[in-house]
């Protein structure tokens, strides 16, 4: 402060001391209280009052803004956006069709897959690396505690209905097997093609699966081989087509794979493999059945293919997003004709059979 503003406010302060006296103001504020103090003294308070509001009002906005900021903004929504899903490779072909007709129906769409063995699904969807996944199996108790502990509660949704195919060289004359040898060939009891038909003369078989970690070969260890231990006759490829290409080049072994693989008969590839290969028709799992059934619609659709298993979409996503929008696409009328048309069971939609009988013609 300046000299000459301190004279200047000392000279008021005389003044109002001089008024103070001819007002009749104590010197002591504790008897009696002049009216203009009360005044002041209440503005301080109210003044006081304003401001503790306006910082805890400032702290708070201060609060919201951080929790804003840290918060994941999303762009995405049902229908537009980008989401990265995790799919069990052995579905490649009818997800690849599902994937293809959903961003044509909604063009502001891109879907990301990431074709991976079933264990590979998993740690994709519990990592976050996936907003939904298409796996053969729902989640085990494991997997529910670990959701459990992000605070997270998926949604699981039975989208179809498969089977297991097994294939042989187009030169194995055993293209029919009853379901009880095909364990017991599985399981490794029975080594070679003559103890599994009579007439076959070929060696040791050799049996031929995707990879380890695949949905295909957890299902058949788990349900028919009964150990963690494959037999020493099984051997191990990458992926399903080289699969397909080993049993072409080699007369002895049989081939597993999943069916969308070689079920659209309207698809080239397909076509290409079926040229290479031949499926084998099974028993069904009633033993008084003579009948043999290859892995098609009406024959999983009737429960007379022994070896199927269901299709689920795994939503993690706790909120309206693409991936949820996915995935009802792939359990609503759309997904689900493209299921039945790529020749699996659709599991919310109803399949007509037709059955004929044979007449006899005069």
């Amino acid at each position: 402060m300046e000299y000459s503003e301190v004279i200047k406010h000392t000279k008021k302060n005389l003044k109002m001391k001089k008024m103070n006296k001819k007002i009749g103001i104590s010197k002591h504020p504790d008897r009696c209280v002049s009216a203009p103090v009360m005044f002041r003294n209440k503005l301080n308070l109210t003044g006081a009052k304003l401001l503790s509001g306006y910082l805890t009002l400032l702290v708070i906005i201060f609060l919201l803004s951080a929790c804003n900021n840290s918060a994941p903004k999303y762009t995405d929504t049902p229908t537009s956006g980008t989401v990265k899903i995790a799919v069990d490779e052995t579905l490649a072909p009818i997800l690849d069709s599902e994937i293809n007709t959903f961003m044509a129906i909604y063009k502001d769409t891109k879907v990301i897959a990431k074709y991976e063995p079933e264990a590979e699904v998993f740690k994709d969807l519990l990592n976050d690396s996936a907003a939904i996944g298409i796996t053969a199996r729902g989640l085990n108790d494991n997997e529910k505690a670990a959701f459990k502990k992000q605070v997270i509660d998926p949604i699981t949704t039975k989208i179809a209905i498969d089977a297991i195919a097994f294939i042989i060289n187009n030169e194995n004359p055993s293209g029919q097997i009853t379901f009880p040898r095909m364990k017991e060939i599985l399981s490794g009891k029975m080594k070679t093609w003559h103890d599994a038909d009579d007439q076959n003369k070929l060696g040791d078989i050799k049996v031929v699966f995707d990879n380890m970690k695949s949905s295909t070969t957890r299902l058949l260890r788990d349900s028919i081989v009964g150990n963690d231990k494959l037999p020493a006759n099984w051997f191990a490829m990458k992926n399903n087509p080289e699969v397909v290409d080993y049993v072409a080049k080699n007369k002895d072994a049989i081939g597993i794979l999943g069916v969308s693989w070689i079920s659209d008969a309207q698809d080239s590839l397909t076509v290409d493999f079926l040229k290479k290969v031949k499926v084998v028709g099974l028993t069904s799992n009633n033993p008084t059945d003579r009948e043999y059934y290859q892995p098609y619609q009406a024959y999983i659709a009737m429960k007379q293919y022994p070896v199927c298993r269901n299709i689920y979409v795994i939503n993690r996503e706790a909120r309206t997003g693409l991936g949820t929008g996915f995935a009802g696409y792939l359990a609503g009328e759309s997904g689900q004709l493209i299921i039945k048309k790529m020749g699996l069971m659709p599991a919310t939609q109803s399949v007509r059979l037709v059955h004929l009988q044979p007449q006899n013609i005069q």
